[in-house]
């Protein structure tokens, strides 16, 4: 098994980068991924009886933000996505066969899913750049990632910290939730926005470093 985190801090550094480009994009992005989540968040307790609808619509809008925040972030960079608004059932069900990796991985001792999460981690982007189907994208960042999956590893877990860290505090303290209510509500979706939004970025930050795109080599040979 190999290991390489050599493309940690450029894959992060290409990652800022992209957010400094487009901050207006970033911000709209940020605060629509919070608005669903609080709108996820108040359906399902106001109707628990369709809390599973609620939680299926919110992934399907997410899969809608996901395309059109990296189609960004790649044409930006000079990349043209293949993937457009019509491809959300198939980017939901990309994430449906990730996340079901990723659980038998847990099954495995737990280890295993942190390795598999890792493998997987552009699946997303690439499926948005390249198109076609799910489990070709998924095969493809398996094999991208195969030497480099520390870097993807380090980067998925700083962001699913930060997306858990709201979480993290109200099980060690219990009482903050209650005692702030709903502007609790607010603050923490939108600290867990910006680790979903630091998800997406990252992973097109990590697949532009390993494959930059056209316009990048005419420059170095220019």
């Amino acid at each position: 098994m190999s290991f390489d985190a050599s493309l940690l801090i450029p894959a992060l550094r290409r990652s800022w980068e992209l957010v400094v480009a487009a901050p207006v994009t970033m911000l709209v992005a940020w605060f629509g991924i919070a608005a669903l989540a609080l709108l996820a968040d108040v359906g399902s307790s106001l109707w628990s009886g369709y809390a599973g609808a609620t939680w299926v619509a919110y992934a399907l809008a997410m899969a809608v933000i996901q395309i059109w925040i990296t189609g960004e972030a790649l044409r930006g960079a000079g990349y043209r996505p293949i993937l457009s608004m019509t491809g959300v059932l198939i980017l939901f069900v990309q994430g449906l066969l990730v996340g079901l990796a990723i659980l038998l991985g847990l099954l495995l001792l737990i280890l295993p899913a942190f390795y598999v999460a890792a493998r997987f981690y552009m699946s997303g982007a690439i499926l948005v750049l390249h198109g076609g189907g799910a489990g070709a994208a998924m095969w493809r960042s398996w094999d991208l990632l195969a030497a480099r999956w520390p870097a993807a590893l380090v980067i998925g877990l700083m962001v699913s910290l930060l997306s858990a860290a709201p979480w993290i505090v109200a099980l060690v303290a219990p009482a903050v939730p209650v005692d702030y209510g709903f502007g609790w509500l607010v603050t923490a979706n939108l600290i867990s926005a910006a680790g979903a939004l630091g998800g997406f970025v990252t992973a097109v930050g990590l697949l532009l470093t390993i494959e930059p795109p056209a316009s990048a080599y005419r420059q170095i040979f220019s």
